[in-house]
């Protein structure tokens, strides 16, 4: 992505890269949104923080980074799954990673059996100041809103409410709210969708970019599929 980027001289605006199979788009991330907010302020390079209750004590990134770097911190978990930023920045944030991930890769100790390296190295550079050009946004206050961790703890609780059901079954019998698709969720202190179904922010308004949106199963699948979310038609072409 570094190298395409570089090549591209027509690639002036802010840009996002993202993980293509857990995200969709509900607005233009850089644009106009339907109900009239205008093209979001894109300086630096934003990362994103997910639920406030997912840390870096998590073994995803705590582990790695303790073995390779002989750190540890306890921050608000930074999703490398989606950032934006600038051409400039996201230049140098992925020359930055790349850098790192060539010094993991020849340290025997920086190796490790599971995926998901590029989260910890992601926290790891930021955390240690290794990303000056670099801001956390708080959870559902940015462009990407990343619901992963609402998505499994619903799903765990629909799971604990039919006991004995697969956990996919149990999602499924849940009564859906006004919104559609989510069952009733009796732990959270604020909404997730709004009546309509669509994803918001903590100011109400429709967020632009859900990121791990399949953690919900298969509720979000159908709605998706009733809103023409899977219909090719849909996608604009430039």
């Amino acid at each position: 992505s570094r190298d395409w980027l570089e090549e591209c001289a027509s690639c002036t605006g802010p840009v996002l890269i993202m993980d293509v199979r857990d995200s969709l788009f509900q607005e233009n991330p850089f644009g106009t949104t339907s109900d009239g907010q205008g093209p979001p302020v894109v300086e630096g390079l934003q990362v994103f923080e997910e639920n406030v209750v997912q840390t870096t004590d998590h073994w995803l990134v705590e582990w790695p980074v303790r073995e390779c770097k002989n750190v540890t911190f306890s921050k608000p978990m930074l999703c490398s799954g989606t950032t934006i930023g600038t051409r400039e920045a996201m230049l140098q944030y992925l020359s930055d990673m790349y850098e790192e991930m060539k010094k993991w890769m020849s340290d025997p100790k920086c190796h490790f059996p599971n995926n998901g390296d590029d989260q910890s190295i992601h926290n790891y550079l930021f955390y240690t100041q290794q990303l000056p050009y670099a801001k956390a946004v708080p959870p559902r206050t940015g462009i990407v809103h990343t619901v992963g961790v609402d998505g499994s703890n619903i799903l765990k609780q629909a799971n604990e409410k039919k006991e004995g059901l697969r956990l996919a079954d149990a999602y499924d019998n849940v009564k859906a709210d006004k919104g559609g698709w989510i069952g009733d969720v009796d732990f959270l202190d604020y909404a997730l969708t709004d009546n309509e179904g669509y994803f918001i922010n903590a100011d109400g308004k429709r967020s632009r970019v859900i990121h791990q949106y399949d953690r919900f199963g298969r509720p979000i699948e159908q709605w998706l599929e009733k809103n023409g979310f899977d219909d090719d038609s849909n996608i604009q072409q430039n």
